[in-house]
């Protein structure tokens, strides 16, 4: 017979950890996959919206011409590559990534997920890695006849409610008054 801790601990090495799809962040607003969201935003104002990825290659316009050519995508790449390997050992771990993608001006959890990067799943994810990930996001949204990406359509569209739902924020009741 094994000693109970030692069961214990034998059952929560072999039994994964439940995964999330969601967070929850500031009070009532849930985050979902690769929303996109501008983090700094003036209170009231409706959040400007990004496609996944689409704040990462915003960043990349570093001419600010409204567009990325891809001598752009890929100097951003290598960038934004050395910007995430925060200890400088030349491959991300699942945490570097996770504070990298933190750090972007857009909340997209499609960037801060590990398993995205890391096709191999070796727990690593090299220049190699990282690069043809982001290059493949960059893809999606090339002109085939420029060959550019427009910022323009970088945008992401506003979410479109059935007919009578109305925003959470609506169904808060009024502030109370001591009067």
């Amino acid at each position: 017979m094994l000693p109970h801790a030692f069961t214990i601990s034998l059952i929560l090495a072999i039994v994964p950890a439940p995964v999330t799809f969601a967070q929850a962040t500031d009070g009532d607003v849930v985050r979902l996959p690769g929303n996109g969201a501008v983090k700094s935003r003036i209170p009231g104002e409706r959040p400007l919206r990004y496609v996944p990825g689409g704040g990462l290659i915003l960043s990349f316009d570093t001419d600010e011409s409204g567009t990325v050519t891809q001598q752009e995508i890929q100097i951003g790449i290598a960038e934004a590559f050395v910007a995430a390997d925060a200890n400088g050992d030349g491959v991300l771990s699942g945490l570097e990534q996770q504070a990298w993608a933190a750090q972007l001006p857009t909340r997209d959890e499609s960037l801060a997920n590990p398993v995205r990067f890391d096709p191999n799943l070796d727990r690593y994810v090299s220049d190699m890695e990282f690069a043809q990930v982001v290059d493949s996001i960059a893809r999606a949204y090339v002109d085939p006849i420029t060959g550019v990406i427009a910022i323009e359509d970088l945008k992401a569209p506003d979410p479109v409610r059935p007919e009578g739902q109305v925003n959470r924020t609506e169904l808060r009741p009024a502030p109370r008054s001591n009067f």
